[in-house]
């Protein structure tokens, strides 16, 4: 849903005047308490592959810089042995028995680091502008579409951020200590275009 929280646009010298409309502004919102898991393992044993995809009905991203998703995970390749499990709020502890049970006996680990982090959800016509900012990915749609992922920065935060969909969407991972960095970064960068803060249930 999206709250009533938008913000005045500041033009240049940054005094609130008009305000932008909803398809002009960047919507942001964190989905607070999502499941965030790392997982370990190797990405050539057949085995481990086949686990994931039991647990979690998809295939394991094994091309660096991707990420594979369906409507309740999302699995970010993060190093060649290494991913993020993203999983629905409050099912850290579900999605790490289902894959304990897929890859028992196997050389796994899998850890919830769900406390450590946190999601950004961000979208709207200046999505890119507004990244650009502060990262120096390129994020052409001819170079970073959907499917995507990397670790980068949003200026001085590390992040890990990924293309949801066309829309554009994104969805940044944030370490839940840079939350309140980076929340105010994208105010000072959305000063022309305007903020509207989105907020999930």
């Amino acid at each position: 849903m999206l709250d009533t929280s938008q913000r005045p646009v500041a033009p240049m010298d940054r005094v609130p005047t008009t305000r932008a409309s909803t398809g002009q502004s960047l919507l942001a919102g964190w989905r607070h308490g999502q499941s965030v898991l790392n997982l370990r393992g190797n990405p050539d044993d057949t085995a481990f592959r086949e686990g994931v995809s039991q647990a979690l009905g998809l295939d394991l991203p094994t091309q660096a810089c991707t990420t594979v998703a369906n409507d309740t995970h999302r699995l970010v390749w993060v190093g060649p042995d290494d991913w993020f499990v993203i999983g629905p709020k409050g099912q850290a502890g579900a999605i790490e028995a289902a894959l304990r049970e897929a890859l028992a006996g196997q050389h796994v680990a899998v850890t919830d680091v769900s406390g450590g982090y946190t999601v950004l959800h961000l979208s709207g016509t200046p999505v890119r502008d507004v990244l650009a900012q502060g990262c120096p990915l390129d994020l052409h749609p001819r170079v970073f579409g959907p499917g995507a992922s990397a670790g980068s920065v949003f200026f001085k935060a590390s992040v890990w951020l990924w293309q949801a969909d066309d829309a554009p969407v994104y969805e940044v991972l944030v370490r839940s200590s840079f939350r309140g960095y980076v929340w105010l970064m994208l105010e000072r960068c959305t000063q022309e275009c305007g903020l509207v803060t989105r907020r999930f249930t």
